[in-house]
C-alpha cells in the first residue's frame, strides 16, 4: 500500500515540473536617465474665487447652477437696473439744462464784451467816466466767468452719466475666465449688496500640482525643471506646461514646495486630488530599467524572474536605484540591457520554472517573444 501511495505521488508530481505556465514579458532596458525622487502633492486651481455683486438691488437672473461651466465674458447673473437707468436720464436732463444755461451766459458775455469796447470807445472821448468803464469791464469779466462755470456743470453732468454707465453695466455680472460654478450662494429675488458673494467659481483649462519637494533637493529645483506627474484618476499621460518653486521651507517638515502647471484638457483633474511627481534628485547617467510590474518584494528583497535561453524563469534579486512613472531603475550584476523579464505571472513563479509566453509586454513596446527579433 505505501509503495502504491509513493508512486502515485510520483506520478502527479511529474507532470507539474514539465508544464509551461503562461506569463507576460519585457524587455530589460539602458537608458539615459537623471535620477528621480518620487514626491506627492496635489492639485490646486490656478484661480479660485467668490462672485460678487458690484451694486446693490433686487437679484433678477442667476444663469447657472453647481457644475455648469462657463466662458470668459459669459452673463452670469443680473441686477434689477431701473433706478439707475432713471439716474441716467434725469442725468441726462441736467445736461440739457446745463447747455441751454451755457447759451444764455454766452450771449450775456457776448453783450458785456461788446459794452466794453464801446465803453473803452467812449471814454477817449470822455463820454463815459471810468466808474461807468470799470462796471462795463466788472460785467464782462462776471459774465465769462458764468460761461466758464455752465461748461464745467456740463462736463460734471457727462461725468455723472459715464458713472451710470459704468454702474449700470456691473449690474451685469460677467465670468471673469474660464470657469467651473462649484457654489451657488443665492437665488433669484433676493437683494443683494455690493460685495455680497453670488458663485464661487474654480478656474478650467490649466491646473496646478502642488508638490511637496525634501529641501536636500533644492539644488536641483529650477523654474523650466523638467519633471513627470502622475494622477490616479487618469491613465492619459499629463504634460506640464510649465514649472515654478516657492521661495519658502515648511519648518515642521523641511519641505519646498514645486508648482507644476498642467494641461487639463479633457477637464478630468480637479482641484484637491492627489498627485505623484518625479523630480531631479541626482545626475544623469546610463542606467538599467525594468517595467515596474517585474519587480516582486519578497523579504523585503527586490526580486525579478529573468528568462533564461531556455526559457526558465530566474529570480535575480536587484537594488531600486529610484523609479519613474512607469519603470524601475535597478542595478544587479546578473541582469543586462535587453533581457527579458516577467511582467505578469511572477508572483506565483518558482525558481527554474519554465514558462510560455506569446507577446511582448511593456508600457510602450510590444513585440513577439521571439528573442531575435528585438532591436
Amino acid at each position: 500500500m505505501y509503495r502504491y501511495l509513493i508512486f502515485a505521488t510520483v506520478l502527479s508530481w511529474t507532470p507539474l515540473t514539465n508544464a509551461q505556465t503562461p506569463v507576460r514579458v519585457a524587455q530589460v532596458r539602458l537608458e539615459h536617465l537623471q535620477q528621480r525622487q518620487a514626491v506627492t502633492g496635489s492639485l490646486r486651481a490656478v484661480a479660485r474665487g467668490e462672485l460678487a455683486a458690484l451694486e446693490s438691488g433686487r437679484l433678477m437672473t442667476l444663469a447657472v447652477r453647481e457644475g455648469d461651466v462657463v466662458k470668459q465674458g459669459d452673463v452670469i447673473a443680473t441686477i434689477d437696473s431701473r433706478r439707475l437707468r432713471a439716474q441716467r436720464s434725469a442725468a441726462e436732463a441736467d445736461v440739457r439744462v446745463a447747455e441751454a444755461e451755457l447759451k444764455r451766459h454766452a450771449a450775456i458775455a457776448k453783450r458785456a464784451a461788446a459794452d466794453l469796447q464801446r465803453g473803452r470807445k467812449l471814454i477817449r472821448r470822455n463820454a463815459v467816466s471810468q466808474q461807468e468803464l470799470d462796471s462795463f469791464r466788472a460785467a464782462a469779466d462776471v459774465a465769462t466767468a458764468e460761461v466758464e462755470s455752465a461748461k464745467r456743470q456740463i462736463e460734471r453732468a457727462n461725468e455723472s452719466i459715464r458713472l451710470l454707465d459704468v454702474r449700470l453695466s456691473d449690474t451685469e455680472i460677467t465670468a471673469p475666465y474660464d470657469a467651473s460654478v462649484v457654489a451657488r450662494h443665492v437665488e433669484p429675488g433676493d437683494w443683494v449688496q455690493p460685495g455680497d458673494s453670488l458663485l464661487t467659481l474654480v478656474s478650467s483649462g490649466p491646473i496646478e500640482a502642488w508638490l511637496e519637494v525634501p529641501e536636500r533637493f533644492a539644488a536641483h529645483l529650477a523654474g523650466g525643471t523638467a519633471i513627470a506627474i502622475e494622477s490616479a484618476s487618469t491613465t492619459l499621460p499629463l504634460r506640464v506646461i510649465r514649472t515654478k518653486r516657492v521661495a519658502d521651507v515648511n519648518p515642521r517638515v523641511r519641505t519646498i514646495q514645486f508648482i507644476a502647471t498642467i494641461e487639463n484638457t479633457a477637464g478630468i483633474l480637479s482641484p484637491g486630488m492627489s498627485v505623484k511627481g518625479w523630480v531631479p534628485a541626482g545626475k544623469e547617467g546610463d542606467f538599467l530599467t525594468v517595467p515596474k510590474d517585474a519587480i516582486v518584494r519578497r523579504s523585503r528583497q527586490a526580486t525579478v524572474f529573468a528568462i533564461d535561453d531556455e526559457q526558465k524563469a530566474n529570480p535575480v534579486a536587484v537594488r531600486i536605484l529610484f523609479e519613474t512613472p512607469h519603470r524601475s531603475v535597478i542595478e544587479s550584476d546578473r541582469i543586462q540591457s535587453r533581457d527579458l523579464v516577467v511582467v505578469e505571472g511572477n508572483e506565483r513563479l518558482m525558481a527554474g520554472q519554465v514558462v510560455k509566453f506569446d507577446r511582448m509586454h511593456d508600457t510602450d513596446l510590444a513585440l513577439n517573444w521571439d528573442r531575435n527579433s528585438i532591436p
